[in-house]
């Protein structure tokens, strides 16, 4: 070997350089008649890697715990903030809004790419391990897109989790202990989150690069189809690889990176009101690329719900990973394999069908929407969040607030339940004395500080925004004189029950 081709210590020098260069781009070559379509596989890798950056950046504000993660990625919607050319840019919600966004274009892509394999019978030996490779990807790529839209711990990413995990729950025999380990327990919570959030950012990068190295691998090996060829016929490839593919390549890619940036420029990603369990009547809806599997669900009840969470899934997976061995006949060109084709198309056609269908009925439900988000003093701490759920009771509080409360439902749904949120407000109100500032129907403010009428305050805040003044009063209103919750040794339920009962007296 020669000198120039080893640096010292055994590592490639210039000439492995050069020679690997070589062989994947500059003397490679492909088939004539390659079109843009072929660029599709460089394109999601492409985004895939711009999804692993946004990931990693927003990996450094989000706080994977149901008491922070809704706050969190609040705090990164409103407070992640830059100057770029002499205006603010918010830097965290174009972040944010192409991690989601970017993960729509991933299944796109992933699909396009498949239909493209499918459609040119280049599943065909000798490519039949790439194909089932590719199938393996796009399943870790649902993967991914189920366990990150749990992480903005609302509404939607609650209860369509839900729905996901008691879909996985009705395999028979090992459903129920899957199910159990990925909600961590019989129910959603704290651990569901965490191990959602450690399948999304450990697990899967995990299963996805060695199966993206293989196929990479197999690719460069066995190279392009060319379009239209025979199994039997020799694959002749007299056209360069650079730069003429490589442009196409790099300007679908780019196209497919500035749609999603524009996108996320323009949008952001969505948000709804913060998880909580009690909500009632609230639909699920996932993702769109889970919804016709969604709506195959409605179609079935009782133990005919086995066909749309197992047998329709896992026959649909079986055929894709077979298929290779399904259809063994030498011709590639879609004209020449009519059976293949119409079974293809047939099965794209119940996909789109069945998600069009969701997609119209997911927008009769008006979204829950977000509380007033409310800007902490200097930054130096991102709030914490109402409890998702029930928290503690305070001792003999028989009708006190849930987390429902806190969330803008729960106990002012019903006349008794308003009752008691009234009566335990008042209770407390009188055991932590707060008429020496305020007034309570007209009286009070025995001190003389002239803080204001608690019955009659006005800004539509609800109890989420009352528990965090509560917390600390002069973290949110910085020219406020008043004692916080830790002042006046208040706990967490007391809190939220004087939060549900303010909210309760001050929209009226």
């Amino acid at each position: 070997m020669s000198a120039s081709s080893t640096a010292p210590g055994g590592a490639p020098g210039p000439g492995g350089l050069r020679g690997l260069l070589s062989a994947w781009v500059f003397d490679k070559q492909v088939p004539a008649g390659v079109g843009f379509l072929r660029a599709l596989g460089t394109a999601l890798g492409v985004v895939l890697v711009a999804q692993a950056l946004t990931g990693m950046l927003l990996a450094l504000c989000y706080v994977p715990s149901p008491d922070h993660a809704y706050d969190s990625i609040r705090y990164l919607d409103e407070e992640v903030r830059t100057t770029l050319l002499g205006r603010e840019f918010a830097v965290g919600r174009f972040l944010r809004g192409f991690h989601h966004w970017g993960a729509s274009a991933v299944i796109v892509l992933a699909g396009l790419h498949l239909l493209r394999v499918f459609a040119t019978g280049a599943y065909k030996r000798p490519r039949a391990l790439l194909w089932v490779v590719g199938v393996a990807i796009l399943g870790v790529l649902l993967g991914f897109g189920f366990t990150g839209y749990l992480l903005p711990w609302d509404m939607k990413a609650f209860f369509a989790t839900d729905v996901g995990v008691n879909i996985v729950a009705q395999v028979p025999r090992v459903g129920p202990a899957l199910a159990d380990l990925l909600r961590g327990g019989p129910e959603l919570g704290a651990p569901t989150l965490t191990r959602m959030f450690a399948l999304h950012v450990l697990f899967l990068p995990a299963l996805l690069l060695p199966l993206a190295g293989l196929h990479l691998l197999l690719v460069h090996q066995l190279g392009i189809t060319p379009p239209g060829a025979r199994v039997d016929e020799p694959e002749v490839k007299g056209a360069p690889f650079f730069p003429d593919h490589v442009v196409r390549e790099l300007l679908v890619a780019t196209l497919a990176l500035a749609a999603i940036a524009l996108v996320a420029w323009r949008l952001g990603a969505p948000l709804e009101a913060p998880a909580n369990r009690d909500a009632h009547g609230y639909e699920p809806r996932p993702e769109w690329y889970f919804l016709g599997l969604f709506q195959l669900l409605k179609l079935f009840e009782g133990q005919s719900i086995v066909i749309p969470t197992v047998i329709v899934p896992g026959g649909v997976a079986t055929l894709l990973l077979l298929l290779p061995w399904l259809d063994r006949g030498k011709e590639r060109s879609p004209a020449k394999r009519p059976f293949a084709m119409t079974i293809g198309m047939a099965l794209l056609a119940a996909v789109v069908g069945l998600t069009a269908w969701g997609w119209r009925e997911s927008q009769v439900e008006e979204p829950s929407k977000p509380p007033p988000y409310v800007r902490v003093g200097d930054l130096s701490y991102v709030p914490p969040s109402s409890p998702p759920f029930a928290p503690p009771r305070a001792e003999g509080a028989a009708g006190a607030t849930s987390g429902g409360d806190a969330a803008g439902g729960g106990a002012e749904g019903s006349a008794d339940g308003a009752a008691a949120v009234v009566a335990k407000g008042e209770a407390l109100v009188a055991s932590y004395e707060c008429t020496a500032c305020h007034l309570l129907h007209g009286a009070g403010d025995t001190s003389g500080a002239g803080a204001p009428e608690l019955t009659g305050m006005k800004g539509g805040h609800d109890a989420a925004w009352f528990a965090l003044f509560l917390l600390d009063p002069v973290k949110v209103r910085p020219d406020i004189e008043m004692p916080s919750a830790a002042d006046l040794e208040m706990n967490d339920g007391d809190r939220a029950a004087l939060a549900a009962w303010l909210a309760q007296v001050s929209a009226r």
